[in-house]
């Protein structure tokens, strides 16, 4: 796992970037019957304070030491460790669901598999989530801008496959998929913001930082209306034997 990508990042990620929808913390409770779950680069912990909805015991596994300080002031009452994706510590045979949300690119893939399978309990099921902005005028030029400035625009490039999208049949053996739509209603604060978090974008002290934040704002004031972009959003979830 790439340990230090969000170094000095955790209070933006944590302020800016969106959350999940309730009804994949719902459908993954009903599909998988789960008593316990380790959420696997948990981040701030965006995502492991969804899946606190529910009653089943939660572990958070974090390497990163900035986002690691702001898991746990989000989450005080879950167990939270400080371990890679690949070495997670956690006892063999007590996982029923692993899930990582908009992580799993970072993962290296067979090691991580091989840690799901030592830690996974019987019936134990991996669940990917992914927040992906629908695209529209807007993000493809955001993306234009990027990838002038700082060379890329994305950093799943190698989780997808020739279309562009995450491609499920390469690590599951069996899945099934769920689907639902956000609208995230941002103002100029939350909408640059939430593209500064990115691991690609520079940080403050780098030269490329104010650019950057320059084109966001500029960005944002051509296509807001009443100082608000509508950003829509599909949150994929992928549930099955890994």
């Amino acid at each position: 796992m790439n340990e230090e990508k969000f170094t000095g990042k955790a209070d933006v990620y944590d302020k800016y970037r969106p959350t999940y929808p309730a009804e994949i913390i719902d459908w993954l409770y009903e599909k998988t019957h789960a008593e316990t779950v380790a959420d696997i680069g948990a981040g701030t912990g965006i995502f492991t304070k969804c899946l606190s909805a529910k009653p089943w015991k939660i572990t958070a596994v974090e390497p990163n030491a900035d986002m690691l300080e702001k898991l746990r002031a989000n989450c005080p009452n879950i167990e939270i460790v400080n371990a890679s994706a690949e070495n997670t510590g956690i006892a063999s045979g007590s996982i029923d669901l692993v899930t990582a949300a908009t992580a799993f690119h970072w993962f290296d893939k067979k090691k991580f598999k091989a840690e799901c399978q030592r830690i996974f309990t019987p019936k134990g099921q991996l669940a990917i989530i992914w927040n992906t902005r629908i695209e529209c005028d807007m993000w493809k030029e955001r993306n234009e801008i990027f990838t002038n400035i700082v060379g890329q625009c994305d950093s799943v490039k190698s989780n997808i496959n020739n279309d562009g999208k995450f491609a499920p049949e390469k690590y599951f053996t069996e899945f099934e998929r769920v689907s639902f739509l956000q609208s995230m209603k941002m103002d100029m604060e939350l909408c640059v913001g939430c593209e500064m978090s990115r691991s690609y974008a520079p940080q403050k002290d780098e030269p490329a930082y104010e650019k950057l934040f320059a084109e966001m704002q500029r960005l944002f004031e051509k296509y807001q209306q009443n100082g608000i972009v509508d950003v829509q959003y599909k949150s994929d979830c992928f549930l099955g034997k890994y």
